[in-house]
């Protein structure tokens, strides 16, 4: 194995110099088996990243928490948050991983950051204390010299949160997943956030249904949107065919179940 430097600091405005020099290390469960390739690694367990805030409209969430610490906020999150969070790994990883490391190396088939989407999930970004939709985040990490820092995942305060998934075992990662959110603003009325996961580098948000949704609630026509935007969505866990059909009947069950 080739050496490789190791960095603890103390603060963030420390944390944040060392970027140029190596790659933030959360919990270890996806960095760690790739360590030889890094030439330096930045602990970040000492920067107290793992609040957990519950404001009137949004919740906040330190980017540090790890995921076992959000399943047993039974008090505090939406009960599907939590299941995702059991879904995305086993409980010794769920002690380890963080909610910060599973965004930036999760990949499309996720249950957890398909929920976060549909909670439309925001992250803050050191350095500049910039907020960045989890849309463009699940982006921008792909590209070349991502030298920056999660430090909290803001999430809206839903209504309703509703999740299903078809996989080839209950434990498994799911094949396709659906997530939808209700919520309601004073100044827009009912909000719905559409989210399907299971193919790709990244779940992705279905506009077209949310649109629908919000203008008349056709649950044909939003489930009808879900299917087309997974029209071409093959690989070697399942056909386009397959996965376009599924995350129509996994939408229109949710919807169902929402809006009864």
């Amino acid at each position: 194995m080739c050496p490789f430097e190791f960095f603890r600091p103390k603060t963030l405005a420390e944390a944040l110099e060392l970027l140029e020099r190596g790659v933030p290390l959360a919990g270890g469960t996806a960095l760690t088996p790739r360590r030889g390739e890094k030439p330096a690694v930045i602990d970040l367990r000492e920067l107290g990243l793992d609040n957990l805030e519950i404001q009137a409209s949004t919740i906040l969430i330190g980017a540090g928490l790890n995921l076992q610490k959000m399943v047993d906020a039974v008090h505090i999150l939406p009960v599907a948050l939590r299941e995702v969070c059991i879904r995305e790994a086993g409980w010794n990883l769920r002690n380890m991983a963080t909610l910060g490391g599973t965004i930036m190396s999760s990949d499309g088939r996720s249950p957890l950051l398909t929920v976060l989407l549909a909670l439309g999930a925001k992250a803050l970004i050191e350095p500049g204390g910039n907020t960045v939709p989890l849309v463009e985040l699940l982006q921008q990490r792909e590209g070349a010299g991502f030298h920056r820092l999660i430090t909290t995942i803001q999430l809206m305060k839903p209504l309703t949160l509703v999740y299903e998934q078809i996989s080839r075992t209950p434990a498994d990662r799911p094949i396709v997943c659906a997530a939808v959110a209700h919520f309601f603003e004073d100044d827009a009325g009912d909000l719905f956030q559409v989210a399907l996961g299971g193919f790709g580098s990244r779940p992705i948000r279905v506009e077209g249904a949310e649109s629908i949704l919000e203008h008349g609630r056709d649950i044909d026509a939003a489930v009808e949107a879900c299917r087309k935007v997974y029209a071409k969505a093959g690989d070697a866990w399942a056909s386009a065919e397959y996965r376009s059909h599924t995350a129509g009947v996994l939408v229109r069950r949710l919807l169902t179940e929402l809006l009864s």
